[in-house]
């Protein structure tokens, strides 16, 4: 892994080199990284966990994320690629001048990206834990370090292809533990006849909770940013969204196979076993002691490239979106790369705090993701398809959107729905409304930027521009 950073590090003479490959990823790279990213080794423990505890109900959340995303790619996709966007707070700046872009920055680069890169260290942590004699503390220590030095030095290059190169080792890893799996549990009879029935009950858990989970994954997804920048930095729209789309679509098929590897486990471990240790836990009582550990290492080094595909998007948050825009808007591009590879620490010393002295990650976690879909979903959707929206009414739209979920979850979510219903619903009938009171802002660009795709009217790339992104 470190060997493809140093290579890539050769290649990186420019911000775009390091944040962007120099839009110039091809097929493969693109769906593995987003393999990596969306069933990661933090994905696949928490889905064998989810599986475990509630069975197939949780594959909501692969029919909604991979069901949004697909309609998503193939309606936006080729917009996102022609405007070349290097994050969705880019497009806030575009359409709505960039008082509208600081809001949507600091939530992805801060609220979500550093939770989410916590987590990876938290998951390393407790896989170095469980093949070295370390301490958590040392462990989260050590996969903090070597997740910087391996941001720093590779960028977008190495992350893509490092995580091309997982995802192999991670399918592989994952259908051989379901085969082998089964064997060991005595094969498909025992799984559907001696499981009990609710596991596979796909509405056991009730339609409120079915709704809350396909709510909070579906929509984020259309607004998360790590596909934006996938999708911009392929060689050519064509390979971005097939990409992204096949990407996903296994990303699917991969989660499917979990969840049952997860209720495979509750004919072998003990019920009180805790989710995040069911992946590993059953992967130990399946495999050889030196299969299992080649495998536990490939779980590790795959955690290691979602921590730093995470830092890198953060990043260009960070560089781009605020320094660039607010603070220093002449910054050369050398010194908007060496900005990137500061925020990039930053965000690291972060994300160590919270993973070091913040015992529940994973609450924080689903919080970033309905906060960032709560504040963004609505706004994307009328910047690209709704000519009237104004940027009053997009930033009062977030700052209320996130205003009603904080305190929806505050009282304790009532009649069990998810902070991200009502957040949603008060977020996008705030844009209708106060955008159809007020009038477009001097700054504005008075623009559906996917009418003027369809028509061919986009004046914000030019016909050479266009040729270059293919």
């Amino acid at each position: 892994m470190f060997a493809i950073a140093l290579v890539s590090l050769t290649k990186i003479k420019t911000s775009d080199d390091y944040v962007m490959a120099n839009f110039s990823l091809g097929f493969m790279p693109i769906v593995g990284t987003v393999i990596a990213t969306v069933s990661g080794s933090a994905a696949l423990i928490g889905t064998a966990g989810q599986g475990f505890t509630i069975g197939t109900s949780y594959l909501m959340t692969t029919m909604s994320l991979v069901t949004f995303t697909l309609i998503f790619v193939f309606t936006i996709g080729p917009v996102i690629r022609k405007l070349k966007l290097y994050t969705i707070p880019d497009l806030f700046v575009r359409r709505f001048g960039k008082a509208s872009a600081l809001i949507p920055a600091l939530i992805i680069a801060l609220l979500y990206m550093v939770p989410t890169f916590s987590m990876q260290l938290v998951g390393m942590a407790s896989i170095l834990t469980s093949i070295i004699d370390i301490s958590l503390i040392w462990a989260i220590i050590m996969g903090f370090v070597v997740s910087v030095l391996f941001t720093l030095l590779g960028g977008m290059y190495s992350v893509a292809w490092t995580d091309a190169a997982q995802t192999v080792v991670i399918f592989a890893g994952v259908i051989l533990m379901f085969i082998m799996g089964l064997n060991y549990i005595g094969g498909f009879e025992v799984l559907i006849q001696e499981t009990p029935t609710h596991y596979f009950d796909f509405f056991s858990i009730g339609w409120r909770e079915l709704l809350n989970w396909a709510l909070v994954f579906g929509p984020f997804y259309v607004v998360w940013q790590t596909t934006w920048q996938r999708i911009t930095a392929a060689k050519s729209t064509k390979t971005g969204t097939w990409g992204v789309t096949v990407g996903f679509i296994l990303s699917g098929i991969l989660q499917i196979f979990t969840v049952l590897i997860g209720i495979m486990a509750i004919h072998t471990l003990s019920s009180d076993t805790l989710p995040d240790n069911v992946y590993t836990s059953f992967m130990v009582e399946v495999f050889p002691a030196s299969i299992g550990g080649l495998f536990m290492v490939s779980l590790l080094a795959a955690l290691l490239t979602g921590a730093t595909s995470f830092l890198l998007s953060g990043a260009i948050n960070i560089s781009k979106d605020i320094y660039q825009e607010w603070i220093k808007p002449d910054a050369d591009d050398l010194e908007v790369l060496k900005i990137s590879r500061i925020a990039v620490l930053g965000m690291a010393v972060l994300g160590l705090m919270i993973a070091l002295y913040i015992t529940d990650v994973i609450e924080i976690y689903q919080i970033a993701l309905s906060f960032t879909a709560v504040a963004l979903f609505g706004p994307v959707l009328a910047i690209m398809f709704w000519k009237r929206a104004t940027k009053t009414g997009v930033i009062v739209s977030m700052v209320g959107g996130i205003i009603v979920s904080t305190i929806w979850r505050f009282v304790g979510e009532p009649f069990g729905i998810h902070e991200i219903l009502p957040g949603l619903v008060i977020s996008i009938s705030l844009l209708i409304l106060v955008s159809l009171f007020t009038e477009h802002s001097k700054d504005e660009e008075v623009i559906s930027y996917y009418n003027a795709y369809k028509e061919g009217k986009d004046s914000t790339t030019t016909d050479s521009e266009e040729s270059k992104i293919g």
